[in-house]
C-alpha cells in the first residue's frame, strides 16, 4: 500500500510534474492541464505567476468542441477557472 497522498482542490485531485499541474480524475471524460509559464519570487519562494489552463477531453475526436484554453495570472485564478471549466464539462 502506498503512503502517497494527493492534494485536492474543490473535490478534484492535483498532480504536479515539473511545470505542469494536472487537475481532475484520470477516469473522467475531461481533465484540466495547467502549464506554469512564468514564476515570481515572494518571500524567497518561487510561486507560479503566468499559467496556461487547458480543458482536455479524453476523447479528442468526439469532444474537441468542448476543449478550452486560456492564459491567467496567479495560481488561484488559474485553478478556479480550471474548476469551473471542468465541472461544466463533466456535469453540464
Amino acid at each position: 500500500m502506498s503512503d502517497n497522498k494527493l492534494f485536492y482542490y474543490r473535490g478534484f485531485p492535483l498532480i504536479r510534474n515539473g511545470n505542469t499541474i494536472f487537475y481532475g480524475c484520470a477516469g473522467d471524460d475531461f481533465a484540466a492541464m495547467l502549464t506554469i509559464k512564468d514564476t515570481k519570487t515572494i518571500a524567497d519562494k518561487e510561486v507560479p505567476n503566468k499559467i496556461m489552463v487547458q480543458l482536455v477531453p479524453r476523447n479528442l475526436v468526439a469532444d474537441k468542441d468542448k476543449a478550452r484554453k486560456g492564459d491567467f495570472t496567479g495560481l488561484y485564478e488559474s485553478l478556479d477557472t480550471a474548476h469551473v471549466w471542468l465541472t461544466e464539462a463533466l456535469f453540464g
